[in-house]
């Protein structure tokens, strides 16, 4: 009890150093916001209970609940919900950031300024990746060890605890890895808006720290800076599936997996499937002995994709996946269709009432149609895979890394998987507005079981086989180290499967 009692009142002292909004909201109706937000997570989420148990969710709830005595802002609110959000261990149920969090004003003309660095950590240090500020005193590789008096360790316990992404269950490196993807928005939702920063900094090969001023920018500011100061750095975000031979002489390609997303800003799915029949048929026509599948960051996206690409390294069919409903999560995903005007959103609602039809042992209602997948007719590959992995790699991507390994194929090498070995929580989602902050969570109503033999590998995360982080050496150099590491257990012929 007090553990939890102090990490909840911890969460909301950090808000006093926050530039807080205008507007304030009363005891009572944080505790009924709270209240909606503990019994919609109950109701329809389809496994709030996998990673904690209900009495620890309602001894938590209770916590909160009694740490609430006055009025408070928007972003003391936010802080107070969002451990409820996290304990349940879903990595696809998030706290949404509020404008009105990102912002001085509630005018939509008005960027957020952020803090204007790209950060890596490594060796538990601090490092510029890149400078989108005016000032190009700070290089990559330069340690960054204070921030406006604070020392970066207490920054990053800080955003870690309070970050509003996260991997799947008891996933330490998944929020290290999302801590520092988002850094700019977490140091700004913990301290608001800043017009500077006073940095601490100590450059590669000196001991003695120095300290200079920052202005923070704004993200089309930052993005001009990309473009003129890093214009030879790859930021293509829409390119999912890439193929090059790296090592012609030990027969070595990399395809790099960026993302199994939706193309949203053409509303249209992308060529996935086109572009990685391509790249299958080149790895046979180049005759690759050693493939390297680079799944790192990737968060994954449509679970077509991913089984579409898993079907190109077996050589039997195979069941991908389960997809269930909670009767509860399946009728509020129909409601939230019937909100839309129009035949197309009536058709979808009676469609799911048609497809989600077979209840299962546990009461979940899954569809009546077949995912039993069969290998591609052409460009299977069967030599020797090695896969990269993170704490990025998420949902779809997750799906793909699980039934690799558990199908027997590959040489896992990195970090351990952001997204759980079994299944996950996602497919479809609704939105939880609480009804006096208007705050808004994100919650999945599917339930996707991989379909994975537990007898095989019984821990909820996939650990790699070889776990390589980053050194210092190759980020001043601009290395991959996980790469390097890879190709040199190939130069070897090393490989566990």
């Amino acid at each position: 009890m007090k553990k939890i009692s102090g990490y909840i009142f911890t969460c909301l002292l950090l808000c006093c150093y926050a530039i807080t909004s205008a507007q304030s909201y009363s005891g009572e109706q944080i505790k009924e916001d709270l209240a909606v937000l503990k019994n919609d997570i109950e109701k329809y989420h389809p496994a709030p209970f996998k990673y904690i148990s209900k009495d620890q969710y309602k001894h938590l709830y209770d916590s909160i609940a009694a740490t609430i005595k006055g009025r408070l802002t928007l972003r003391e609110a936010y802080f107070a919900f969002l451990p409820l959000v996290q304990s349940i261990g879903c990595g696809h149920t998030h706290m949404m950031l509020d404008r009105r969090l990102l912002t001085k004003s509630a005018s939509a003309s008005e960027k957020p300024k952020y803090f204007p660095f790209s950060v890596r950590l490594i060796n538990n240090q601090l490092l510029v990746s890149r400078n989108y500020s005016a000032d190009k005193k700070i290089t990559r590789g330069t340690e960054i060890v204070e921030i406006d008096g604070q020392p970066v360790k207490k920054i990053l316990e800080n955003l870690e605890r309070n970050s509003f992404y996260s991997g799947d269950g008891i996933n330490p490196n998944a929020r290290k890895y999302y801590t520092i993807r988002e850094f700019r928005k977490l140091y700004y939702l913990w301290k608001g808006e800043q017009d500077f920063f006073t940095i601490s900094y100590r450059k590669p090969g000196t001991d003695k720290p120095k300290t200079i001023k920052i202005e923070a920018k704004d993200s089309y500011f930052m993005e001009k800076m990309l473009e003129t100061r890093y214009p030879d750095v790859d930021e293509d975000t829409t390119g999912m599936v890439s193929y090059k031979v790296i090592d012609s002489t030990r027969k070595v390609a990399l395809v790099d997996v960026r993302s199994f997303m939706y193309d949203f800003q053409n509303m249209k799915r992308a060529n996935f499937e086109g572009e990685t029949k391509k790249i299958f048929r080149k790895l046979q026509e180049n005759k690759i002995e050693n493939l390297i599948l680079d799944l790192r960051g990737n968060s994954g996206g449509l679970l077509e994709y991913s089984t579409f690409l898993l079907r190109y390294f077996t050589n039997q069919p195979f069941d991908a996946y389960r997809l269930g409903f909670r009767d509860e999560s399946l009728q509020r995903l129909k409601q939230d269709y019937k909100k839309y005007d129009g035949k197309f959103a009536r058709e979808a609602a009676t469609r799911l009432s048609a497809e989600f039809s077979v209840r299962d042992s546990d009461g979940f209602l899954e569809s009546k149609y077949s995912r039993k997948q069969r290998p591609h007719d052409e460009f299977r590959y069967s030599n020797n895979v090695y896969v990269l992995m993170n704490g990025g790699t998420f949902s779809a991507a997750a799906l793909l890394v699980s039934k690799l390994h558990n199908m027997g194929v590959g040489t896992y090498v990195g970090m351990s998987c952001g997204g759980a070995y079994d299944g996950c929580s996602a497919a479809q989602f609704s939105t939880i507005q609480l009804p006096n902050t208007s705050l808004e969570i994100s919650l999945p109503l599917g339930r996707i079981l991989y379909n994975i033999d537990s007898k095989k590998y019984d821990k909820p995360i996939l650990y790699p086989d070889f776990e390589v982080k980053a050194n210092l050496e190759d980020f001043l150099n601009n290395e991959d180290t996980v790469l390097k590491f890879t190709l040199d257990l190939i130069k070897n012929k090393i490989k566990v499967r």
